[in-house]
Formats: structure tokens, sequence, C-alpha cells
């Protein structure tokens, strides 16, 4: 509807965007659920785990690990129904903090174990893509490591209610993230972000391809 049309006064009222909350470590499972289910049809994922049948499985397992990490080492925040589920989430590292050191890997490794399995077809094409991200973090910038809402409240300002949890925490630092979904790069622009380098094909030449982009603010504005 465009902005000079009336709403007509039997429309439904556009939901407002669940709270904004820090996410919890018992919550993990659920989050990680939220970014699976949202995750599932980027172009860089269906690349990595080709099974649409194991790719919720595979991606659950990935967040999980994830997110276990990013509730201890960054800020993991999460947009909350009232009942207190879980419908988008934005996990974010402070500078420095990406990537995981060998301590941290190695707090993690029954679920590596978990993921190994699940991925064994593909693991080589999975520590490409970690090799290619971790090399492409600024050390003076928030990592935006993941981000997503469930698929069903899509489009509702709950994305964005999240990217101003992260902002407000990131302050006068830089924050950066990447993306393998065109659309996505239009989205990120909107919110103040802008590729910085060449896009990286994931496999082959014809893409997926990874695009880096970041917003860079200043402390007075």
């Amino acid at each position: 509807m465009s902005a000079s049309t009336p709403r007509d006064q039997h429309s439904p009222v556009r939901p407002t965007p669940d709270r904004v909350t820090t996410l919890a470590p018992p919550d993990v499972p659920a989050a990680a659920r939220v970014l699976a289910d949202a995750l599932a049809h980027d172009p860089g994922y269906t690349y990595l785990f080709p099974s649409a049948a194991r790719r919720p499985r595979e991606l659950h397992a990935l967040y999980r690990m994830t997110l276990a990490d990013a509730v201890q080492h960054g800020r993991v925040f999460a947009t909350r129904q009232d009942d207190g589920t879980v419908t988008g989430v934005v996990a974010v590292y402070p500078p420095g903090a990406y990537p995981m050191g060998v301590g941290r890997w190695c707090r993690q490794a029954w679920r590596l174990v978990h993921l190994a399995w699940n991925a064994r077809e593909h693991s080589r094409a999975l520590a490409r893509f970690g090799d290619l991200t971790s090399q492409g973090v600024p050390g003076d910038a928030w990592y935006v490591e993941a981000a997503g809402v469930r698929p069903d409240l899509q489009r509702q300002g709950r994305g964005k209610a999240l990217f101003e949890a992260v902002h407000q925490a990131v302050g006068g630092d830089g924050a950066y993230l990447e993306t393998t979904k065109p659309e996505n790069v239009g989205y990120y622009r909107a919110l103040g972000y802008a590729p910085v380098r060449d896009r990286v094909a994931l496999g082959a030449q014809d893409g997926p391809w990874i695009v880096p982009m970041q917003r860079v603010t200043h402390p007075n504005g």
C-alpha cells in the first residue's frame, strides 16, 4: 500500500515487532532452529548442504554450536513473543573475538563431532567457507555472524529491530557482515551497510557469491 493510500478501517493492522531481548544459554536450541529455518534456502547453504532433506538438521547443528559460543563471547539478541517464543535472532562478536581460538574450539568439541557427522560429505566445502569468512573480518569491527527471522514472520520489522539493537551495542565501532543472498544486499544497504570488497566465489566461478559489507559509524555521529 502506498503512502498516499488511506488504510481501510477494516484492513488488518500490521503487527508490532516482538520485544528484543538478550538470548540466554537455555534458549540456544530454539534460537538455532529459528536460524536453521530462516536460512534453509540461502544460496550459500544450499551449496554447502545440498541435501534438502538433511539441511534443516545440519543447519540446526551448526547454529547450536555458533550460538553456544556467541552467548559467552559475543552478544546475541532475539525477538520474542509474549509467551517467550523466539522469533528472530542476530549474533555478533566484538572486535578480536572472531574467529574462535583453540580453547573455544576445544570446548565445542562434541558439537563439532556432531556437525562433522551430519555434514560429512561436504566438510571440505564448509572448511573453505570458514577460512574465507575468518580471513575477511576486519580486526576493528564487530562481526555479525548470523541473523534470521522465522520465515512466517519476516517482513514485519523484526529484522530491523534486531539490527537496531546491534548498532546500539556497536556504538562508535563499525559492523561487518557477509551475505550470499543477492536480494539481501539491498536490505543491508538500507540499514547503512555497503560492499567493501569484491565478492568472492564460494564454489565455482558462477557462484554462489559471498558479498562482504560493512557499516561504518563514528563516535560523534
